[in-house]
Parts: structure tokens; C-alpha cells; sequence
């Protein structure tokens, strides 16, 4: 897994835009504000509680701007479908690229880790946080909103 200092692979990866789709670039979205990049392993309840928490998240209180994406190891129309459910504020974005490898989170198994990344302007991870348990959600975000805050 990426660790504070590396520098955080760049992608091109689909993604949901207001009901409808668009292209999502990690160093066109860090070039204007540091941004949160969330992987999920999967559609199911613990995943939703992540994307549910980041969307319930008060951004602003730490920063000017940020910007947030999930990341799901799936197809377009698969996100599309739980981010209208969940009813995201923020872009989920297909993984059909491999960038869970990229940042370290794709075990052995095949399956991705629950893990959150803060990346800088300059496009350098400032934090990686795991989701081991569900129930500490709160408490992986709160790590990720105090560094926000340092930027």
C-alpha cells in the first residue's frame, strides 16, 4: 500500500457525474484542490457505510475545496445504479484499469482493501488510511480530515 510521501499513481477512470457518466483525471482534480480517493471492494453493506459516511462528511470544515472519489472494481453502469442509490455527492468511479494495484490495495486474493488516500496538489499521498473494521469508520475519516486540515 502507498504510503505518506509517495507519489500517487495518475488515472483516467470513468465515473458518475449527475446521473450521467464523465471522465475523472486525479491530476486534473488535484491541480485545483487536495483530493480523497476511497476504494471499496464491493456493492455490499460495509462498502455502502464507507460511501455513506464520506458523503455525510462536512468538507468544508477543513478545506477550501476537496475532491472526493470512491473507487469500486467494477463497470459504469454498476456505479452508476449505488451512486443513485446511495444518492453520492461525490463521483464513483470504475476501477477497469487496475488502479487498486497502483495504490497497494488489491490483496492477494484478488479483492481490494477498504482504504482511503489523501492526495496533495502535488499529487503525493499525505495519508493512506485502512477501513480494517467498520465500526472504526469514524475515527479512519477523523484521520483523514486532520491531515486535510494541515494542507
Amino acid at each position: 500500500m502507498l504510503s505518506p510521501g509517495d507519489p500517487a499513481p495518475d488515472f483516467d477512470l470513468q465515473g458518475t457525474a449527475d446521473g450521467g457518466v464523465g471522465a475523472y483525471r486525479l491530476s486534473a482534480a488535484t491541480n485545483r484542490a487536495p483530493a480523497v480517493v476511497a476504494f471499496l471492494p464491493d456493492d455490499g453493506p460495509e462498502s455502502r457505510t464507507v460511501l455513506t459516511e464520506l458523503a455525510q462528511t462536512d468538507w468544508a470544515s477543513v478545506s477550501d475545496a476537496v475532491a472526493v472519489f470512491g473507487v469500486l472494481p467494477a463497470g459504469i453502469d454498476d456505479c452508476r445504479s449505488l451512486a443513485a442509490a446511495l444518492s453520492l455527492p461525490y463521483p464513483l468511479l470504475a476501477d477497469t484499469h487496475g488502479v487498486a494495484t497502483q495504490f497497494g490495495v488489491r490483496k492477494q486474493d484478488g479483492s481490494v482493501q477498504r482504504a482511503t488516500f489523501v492526495v496533495d496538489k502535488r499529487c503525493r499521498v499525505r495519508a493512506a488510511t485502512v477501513f480494517d473494521d467498520i465500526t472504526g469508520t469514524a475515527s479512519a475519516l477523523d484521520k483523514v480530515l486532520r491531515c486535510l486540515a494541515e494542507l
